[in-house]
């Protein structure tokens, strides 16, 4: 599916509860263009989207009634949707994220009578929904003004996606000798490297294991960066248990930290969490049909 079939399907949704949005016939239909980034690393591309191709889903609000008005899914299929090289490269905070043709957007529309104030929401990585973050932002709509939809302004507006992404994670607690593997991305799914110029050296990251005991007490335990030849962004270590005599594990985490951007990331070893994070029931809906749609 094109960006253009991605904003058609996503017109046609606010079109069938435009109502919420719309006061009379005179309504003005306002574009929008949205593209979802990780904190501190690139759009959410290929190396963050689900079998379908499919990264993150962007959707329009409105925050009086909790109704979707608009919503639809980032495409992503090939590695140039996490965009342009010079993504990374320094940009003055009075200046756009650079893009290209290749990179990964969904064209919104909904018909507006007067300024409005809309909530955008953008979920994702889809690729490990268990991991993905829901981001909310209020924004205004005014009848007829698009943002980020003339070719002199295509970069659109960019929505960042904080956290780190815990995936492939192995561990042994049950005895006095513990051990843990884990892969450690960022949301983007851009890997961590102890290579020298890399955009995120595994310097950067504090990777734990933690265990919380019945008696109240934690013990953490460092993770160091993986150099076997073919491990990519992994985290591994094995440690003797701190615990006490009698104190049993209550729960179990792997913990992952990259101060400088205040990225955070958890994933529960034990007891295991659901698979899906707790979201709106009609967001939770739009994401678990989003299979189907693509294929009916």
């Amino acid at each position: 599916m094109s960006h253009a079939a991605v904003a058609a399907d996503a017109a046609s949704s606010a079109a069938n509860i435009s109502a919420a949005v719309t006061i009379d016939g005179s309504a003005k239909t306002s574009r929008i263009r949205v593209r979802p980034a990780a904190r501190g690393g690139k759009y959410l591309g290929h190396d963050a989207a689900d079998p379908n191709n499919l990264s993150a889903l962007i959707a329009l609000q409105d925050p009086r009634t909790s109704k979707i008005v608009a919503y639809g899914f980032a495409q992503a299929p090939t590695p140039q949707s996490a965009g342009p090289e010079q993504l990374m490269s320094p940009v003055s905070r009075s200046q756009p994220f650079p893009s290209d043709e290749h990179s990964v957007e969904v064209q919104l529309q909904v018909p507006v009578q007067s300024p409005s104030q809309l909530r955008l929401l953008v979920f994702g990585p889809l690729k490990h929904p268990e991991q993905a973050r829901l981001v909310q932002t209020d924004i205004n709509l005014l009848p007829g003004v698009d943002i980020g939809m003339g070719p002199e302004t295509p970069e659109g507006m960019v929505i960042e996606i904080p956290g780190l992404c815990i995936s492939n994670v192995s561990a042994q607690w049950q005895t006095s000798q513990l051990n843990c593997t884990a892969e450690i991305t960022m949301m983007c799914g851009c890997p961590i490297h102890d290579q020298p110029g890399w955009f995120w050296p595994d310097t950067d990251f504090s990777i734990q294991l933690v265990t919380h005991m019945q008696s109240g007490a934690q013990h953490s335990y460092l993770m160091a960066y993986d150099k076997t030849k073919g491990t990519v962004s992994t985290f591994t270590g094995s440690w003797a248990s701190q615990a006490r005599k009698g104190d049993r594990i209550r729960q179990v985490w792997v913990y992952a930290i990259q101060p400088k951007l205040g990225n955070l990331g958890k994933f529960r070893v034990f007891p295991p969490l659901p698979t899906s994070p707790e979201l709106p029931p009609e967001v939770r809906e739009i994401v678990k049909s989003r299979g189907k749609k693509l294929r009916s």
